[in-house]
């Protein structure tokens, strides 16, 4: 899932135009000036309970509001509160996409109040300027550090891109699940009408969806609506269970425990810990 990208961007040196706002050129000729209130919200400004505050500067068109699993395409620029350039979109067309449970704290609080096509300038303070995750689970020498200071955006959600549904009974499977000697639990969600399973040593095309207990998606490729090529040997454990179940055709949730999955502490920091749940699509077998 995608993150927002605090990364300064090349810049040429600092100039002052006569205002006394700081104006930055970055390399491909983009002129960036700091708002005449970038050092705190103005009287106008909506201050949440949070502590997050924000103000409307253009109205959107849409009527949905992103939701905790989305992802969305944004445009945005990020200055420290002294008017010094932070960071910026980070794409050629100004567009990145963002999945709001990987955004810091008070751009996915602000994010969930939005239309497509909105715009707002935010008052981040420090302590939302955090991911979710830093406040929560044990720090490791390599995660990306928070910036350690308040930080002032100007956000404009350009599109949202729909996750999908979180599954009921997501903590644990219901009375209807059949459950494996590993602890693996399954539901058939539709029938399939092939013959062979996958076995250990396939290669597989499939639409996956997987969803921590606490219904935060992982990964999916329904946004993106192209099954992966899956290399059965390196999924985890649980999953590798579960293909050799399964024939062409056949859509399937399984309930993973823990050590059917990435374990309670995960070797890789990029995934999670504790049980999960997948719903898998089994399209071919290679």
């Amino acid at each position: 899932m995608a993150a927002l990208l605090l990364t300064m961007p090349t810049a040429q040196p600092q100039q002052q135009p006569r205002s006394g706002a700081p104006v930055e050129v970055t390399r491909t000729g983009r002129v960036i000036t700091a708002p005449a209130d970038v050092a705190a919200p103005p009287a106008d400004a909506t201050l949440m309970p949070s502590g997050l505050a924000m103000k409307v500067l253009t109205p959107g068109e849409g009527t949905e509001h992103p939701v905790i699993n989305d992802c969305i395409t944004v445009s945005f620029i990020a200055w420290k509160t002294d008017g010094t350039l932070f960071s910026t979109s980070t794409t050629m067309n100004d567009a990145d996409v963002l999945c709001l449970n990987a955004a810091i704290m008070g751009i996915s609080e602000a994010l969930q109040l939005m239309v497509a096509g909105e715009e707002r300038r935010l008052w981040i303070p420090e302590d939302l300027t955090f991911h979710e995750g830093h406040h929560h689970v044990e720090r490791r020498p390599e995660d990306e550090e928070p910036p350690h200071k308040d930080l002032t955006f100007d956000l404009k959600l350009l599109s949202i891109l729909k996750a999908p549904p979180t599954p009921q009974h997501i903590k644990e499977p219901p009375a209807t699940a059949e459950k494996t000697d590993s602890g693996l639990a399954y539901l058939v969600l539709q029938k399939g009408n092939g013959t062979a399973h996958p076995t250990v040593n396939s290669k597989v095309i499939a639409h996956f969806s997987a969803w921590r207990i606490d219904g935060r998606l992982f990964e999916t490729t329904v946004m993106g609506k192209q099954p992966a090529l899956i290399n059965v040997a390196m999924m985890p454990l649980g999953v590798r269970q579960a293909l050799s179940m399964m024939v062409t055709g056949e859509k399937a949730r399984f309930w993973l425990p823990a050590a059917l999955a990435y374990g309670e502490k995960p070797a890789n920091r990029f995934n999670p810990p504790g049980d999960m749940v997948y719903e898998i699509e089994l399209i071919d077998v290679q």
